[in-house]
């Protein structure tokens, strides 16, 4: 199956010294790729220099079968969305809005939301459970709402693949655990996705792949219940961690706490 996304010995930073030093992976149609590592590693790093937002680049990078480089912006906004971590200014608009933006990509001349387009943005937000957000103002949400309608306006992009940095913070358990399992629900029906998390547990829990990187290198990399073991996350963290396995089957890590 033909790659979504394929990075070979991809050098980026934000001045002279990288941060990111030869990264090669490749992601295909249903798969969900966890990116883990310790903050500053250039876990955020990767997927922008993926997109061409800002970190100088060597190396290859390529998107649907094609290099970067030769995607006009628009047109890769049809086959690729992304949920940034830091959330732009978004005071004026209301809920609906902010979702409808995920369908700009894909309107005509005058760039108008045709009423399929709404109806598609108020399906996938009562899919995340925020249909009551459509009217509300973005100066009186949350953190944690506006993190939940970015997703929702990439979803209604429609892309072939989806990046994702942090799309689980400021959510609490119960909405990080819904946004990963709608968006592991489009990757098994063909989604590509990668996203950044901080949460071994979640990332073993709805990825198929998982990329640990630390100091900007690729640790380990591969399905992930193969890569996901405490060996490879002691030396990912540098620290002892504990496992368990559940009584449901699923596997549980935690650091251990140090002896007082």
């Amino acid at each position: 199956m033909e790659p979504l996304l394929v990075t070979r010995a991809l050098v980026a930073g934000y001045g002279p010294r990288p941060i990111l030093h030869g990264v090669a992976c490749e992601v295909r149609p249903g798969e969900l790729w966890a990116v883990l590592g310790p903050n500053g590693t250039g876990k955020s790093t990767l997927l922008r220099a993926v997109l061409g937002l800002g970190p100088w680049t060597r190396g290859e990078v390529r998107l649907l079968g094609r290099e970067r480089a030769a995607w006009e912006p628009r047109a890769l906004a049809r086959k690729v969305a992304w949920v940034p971590q830091t959330i732009e200014s978004t005071e004026g608009f209301s809920g609906l809005e902010l979702v409808l933006m995920g369908r700009s990509p894909h309107l005509g001349l005058w760039g108008l939301p045709s009423a399929a387009d709404v109806a598609l943005a108020r399906e996938v937000m009562t899919e995340l459970g925020i249909a009551h957000l459509s009217e509300r103002p973005a100066e009186a949400l949350s953190g944690g709402e506006r993190r939940m309608l970015m997703l929702a306006r990439g979803l209604v992009q429609q892309p072939e693949l989806l990046l994702l940095d942090e799309p689980t913070a400021f959510l609490d358990v119960a909405h990080q655990v819904g946004s990963l399992d709608r968006v592991r629900a489009r990757v098994d029906a063909g989604l590509g996705a990668v996203a950044v998390l901080h949460d071994v547990n979640l990332a073993a829990a709805f990825a198929t792949h998982v990329l640990l990187l630390r100091d900007g290198q690729v640790l380990a990399q591969g399905p992930a219940n193969e890569v996901l073991e405490r060996g490879s996350l002691e030396t990912l963290y540098g620290l002892p961690m504990e496992t368990a396995l559940a009584p449901s089957g699923a596997r549980l890590f935690a650091p251990r706490a140090p002896s007082r």
